[in-house]
């Protein structure tokens, strides 16, 4: 196949997607010890405005973001709009109980939001039956100010530590499915995003595209310059394809000098651009390596899938690998379409 392609009628978004943002899923951008009062934020539920009052007289000493729900209607949409971390319930409300909005609360909220359930009753079956329904806390009516104040405290610092503990999940999540040395997804992660992908472009029948990337000769760099320079080559390959990877695709490094690139809703005549664009442009970068001046090249095989009977992801590794092979076969330096 030829090594000359005229340049496509559009241009792809350079970027790079990682594919951690899973469903259910909250970045956090800070870690909660830094946080200050007003973010914290909490709802009260109550039918009763003079009980709504005395919590907002309290609270508002700590200057904590309070938002006010009159019954448990009303709680359950500023749970979704609002996304408290913190929520003081009534027992008692004339259309969902205390204790069933904790119930929907732990049913049907994937964040953590901490429950203090208000009761004028306080005996321990009740108290019991309020903690066992997904309270956290209780505090009986009529309540100490100071009391209130510091199970709120208890609260933050529980919801603070779960935010710590999601931030130091997460990027252990990261370091699991990244290559340590290109910050690029490793093989781990690109099969889970490819065969999610595969499963989806088989059900709405778009197209689906493997393409393996190897560098050629890149043994004699690490033996003529040491394998430090062999990294600095991998890392700017690396940086290289993941300015040319869409946004909706993915690039990553699988392993020594090999790398794969998955493209999506684009057809034969489209890969071939994209590819061959960035053939061209890592056969123009020069590489200074120990005082010297070093061409790299690479060479690709593709191999695709369109309609509504998807091969294994496997099969498709194959034939791009089989592709790959192909272009190394016929000189390197190129890009080859499996059958």
């Amino acid at each position: 196949m030829s090594n000359t392609v005229q340049a496509a009628q559009h241009s792809e978004t350079p970027s790079t997607l990682f594919p951690l943002q899973e469903a259910g899923d909250h970045a956090i951008s800070r870690l909660a010890d830094d946080l200050p009062a007003e973010s914290f934020k909490i709802v009260v539920v109550d039918d009763s405005p003079v009980y709504r009052k005395l919590v907002e007289g309290v609270l508002a000493e700590e200057r904590y973001t309070v938002s006010f729900a009159k019954n448990g209607s009303e709680a359950l949409k500023a749970l979704t709009e609002q996304r408290p971390s913190l929520v003081i319930t009534d027992w008692e409300m004339p259309d969902i109980s205390g204790l069933e909005l904790c119930r929907k609360i732990r049913a049907e909220h994937n964040s953590y939001t901490y429950v203090i359930l208000l009761t004028s009753n306080s005996e321990k079956d009740r108290v019991i039956e309020g903690l066992a329904a997904g309270a956290d806390d209780y505090l009986t009516k009529p309540f100490h100010s100071g009391e209130l104040l510091a199970r709120v405290a208890v609260g933050r610092r529980m919801v603070e530590l779960h935010w710590e503990i999601q931030q130091k999940n997460r990027q252990l999540r990261e370091l699991a499915l990244t290559d340590s040395l290109t910050g690029l997804p490793n093989r781990r992660a690109l099969d889970e995003w490819s065969r999610r992908v595969l499963k989806g472009a088989a059900r709405h029948r778009f197209p689906f595209w493997i393409v393996l990337a190897d560098l050629d000769h890149f043994k004699l760099v690490n033996d003529s310059y040491g394998h430090e320079s062999g990294d600095v080559v991998l890392k700017r390959f690396a940086d290289l394809l993941r300015r040319h990877t869409r946004s909706s695709n993915i690039c990553g490094r699988i392993g020594g000098e090999e790398f794969i690139t998955v493209m999506t809703h684009v057809d034969e005549p489209g890969v071939q651009i994209a590819m061959e664009r960035f053939r061209q442009q890592l056969e123009a970068e020069s590489f200074s390596l120990q005082g010297n001046v070093v061409k790299i090249t690479a060479s690709f095989g593709v191999a695709g899938f369109e309609g509504e009977r998807a091969p294994t992801l496997e099969e498709l590794l194959r034939n791009a690998d089989a592709a790959l092979y192909e272009a190394k076969r016929k000189g390197r330096n190129r890009i080859e379409f499996a059958p």
